[in-house]
């Protein structure tokens, strides 16, 4: 790996790999042709934007990172759900939470302490362009944000960026992906040539909650995006140095269509038990809204875990629940039907006391894109209809991962183990002789490099937990030691089935 000198990650925020086809994506679908592509992708659980950079730029779960989605309630911090999408709920988290606002190392902190720079750009949110570059100004790295300016470091390349492409003090609205491309090829490469760069594109979600998937005003998105992309491949055929950078291409979630919205309020009040948002002196239980509600207790009472479980599992939107493993290494939550925490990869000690995911199916939407899902009136003010993501349904867990440059498979190869978002730091540090701290709990991804070795198909694993007549399913592809959430639903139950596991391997080939 040493003739790699460059990695670029360009992100694609919200992006569903069966959306990239030659006349949406026609860059995009071109590069899958010449490079090599995973096919089976995966976010973490939840799948929502913060708490997936976040695993990205540390290579580790929110077991590990302990940012869990969104937001998430940091029993150490106030009586208020913990933030995350300004950078003054980032530095609150890292004065008032036990252990900080991030537990684990990430790359912009190791290529500093190996001496190499780290470049993150994105037209995103405050808090996801500080998810990927996380005290990045205190290790001296790069950052910009095409939207937000003022957050930029270091300050002397900010104000050059600023002056030679004309940036308002706003920051950019429209065509602010172009400008993120423009300003990473013709300032930030050029004064720094960093090692690794993260460039983070978030206009595809944004248009896909506002607009519905495969709507013109998504798929119009969908073609600026592809725009973008064809000016970085562009720029680095282009450059002398082009045998040295290598290119992924991936995002951090993909979507379900909204189809219904719940009110969980609804159900809590109906049971007589005091929940809300934020913990006041006569609640119970704060909880966090979304596709996959978290319930924290203000303190831990089984009967009352029991009752809110109770009050869930009855609904028709239930669509399987995890607590506490009921003792290490078991599949099976503390509570009678819920399935083990543990299984999803966010047993973090920040975890609710239990994680609801709302159903979902897999019917196509208006415009024939497959996969709805039940959502709670908080999540993103979105319409019926629009998009979303953050639970366990598989469109909202697959996500896009194709690599073309020095060092990779190339020829349309298609890999289909598994493989994750907590997989590109330890494979891009390995592509550039950078070991990997021991927080990076993610895999080099061997198949997908030119010279790896094969990966054993994925062993896929289903385990199910059964009570008061609804069961529910998780589904994982395991490669190694490394597990990847498919999915999740719910079923009715069957007369003959209570707590239980089940194995199934893979097909003979």
């Amino acid at each position: 790996m040493s003739d790699i000198a460059h990695v670029i990650i360009l992100g694609v925020d919200g992006l569903r790999p069966d959306q990239i086809n030659a006349l949406t994506m026609p860059n995009l679908h071109a590069l899958k042709q010449r490079g090599v592509v995973s096919s089976d992708h995966r976010t973490v659980f939840p799948s929502e934007t913060r708490g997936a950079l976040t695993a990205l730029a540390s290579g580790a779960k929110p077991e590990s990172t302990g940012v869990l989605g969104n937001d998430f309630y940091a029993r150490s911090g106030s009586g208020r759900l913990a933030g995350t999408d300004t950078i003054h709920d980032w530095r609150y988290g890292e004065a008032h939470y036990a252990g900080g606002m991030v537990r684990t190392v990430n790359l912009s902190e190791t290529l500093a302490k190996a001496g190499k720079s780290f470049a993150v750009v994105t037209s995103s949110g405050q808090g996801s362009f500080t998810a990927l570059n996380w005290k990045g100004a205190d290790f001296g790295q790069i950052g910009f944000n095409v939207r937000h300016p003022q957050i930029a470091f270091p300050h002397d390349l900010a104000i050059d960026i600023t002056a030679r492409h004309k940036v308002p003090s706003t920051g950019f609205e429209r065509g602010a992906e172009a400008k993120a491309i423009d300003i990473f090829v013709n300032s930030i490469w050029p004064a720094k040539r960093p090692a690794a760069s993260i460039i983070w594109l978030t206009e595809v979600d944004s248009a896909s909650h506002l607009h519905g998937l495969g709507a013109e005003g998504q798929l119009e998105s969908l073609h600026q995006c592809d725009a973008a992309i064809g000016a970085l491949l562009d720029w680095r055929e282009h450059q002398a140095e082009r045998e040295t950078i290598a290119v992924f291409i991936t995002s951090d979630h993909g979507h379900s269509t909204s189809s219904r919205f719940i009110n969980l309020d609804d159900a809590f009040k109906a049971a007589g038990i005091r929940a809300a948002t934020r913990f006041d002196d006569d609640i119970d239980i704060i909880f966090r809204r979304g596709r996959a509600p978290g319930l924290w207790l203000r303190r831990y009472d089984r009967g009352l875990l029991q009752a809110a479980f109770d009050a869930l599992v009855a609904q028709d939107w239930y669509g399987a629940s995890f607590t506490r493993a009921i003792e290490p290494g078991s599949p099976l939550g503390t509570i009678e039907g819920t399935l083990a925490l543990e299984l999803t990869g966010a047993a973090h000690y920040r975890a609710p006391d239990l994680y609801l995911n709302l159903a979902g199916d897999n019917e196509p939407n208006e415009f024939g894109i497959l996969g709805t899902s039940i959502c709670d009136v908080g999540n993103y003010k979105i319409d019926v209809g629009g998009g979303t993501h953050g639970g366990m349904h598989v469109s909202e867990l697959t996500a896009v991962l194709i690599a073309d440059g020095p060092g990779l498979k190339a020829g349309g190869q298609v890999i289909t183990t598994r493989t994750g978002i907590t997989d590109l730091a330890p494979t891009s540090l390995h592509m550039l002789g950078v070991a990997a701290p021991d927080t990076m709990t993610g895999r080099v991804m061997h198949e997908l490099l030119e010279h790896g070795e094969a990966v054993a198909p994925p062993v896929i694993e289903e385990f199910m937990a059964t009570a008061q007549g609804k069961t529910s399913h998780l589904r994982f592809g395991r490669v190694g030691s490394q597990n990847y959430v498919d999915e999740a639903w719910a079923s009715p139950a069957t007369a003959a089935v209570s707590q239980s596991t089940m194995l199934v391997e893979p097909p003979a080939e």
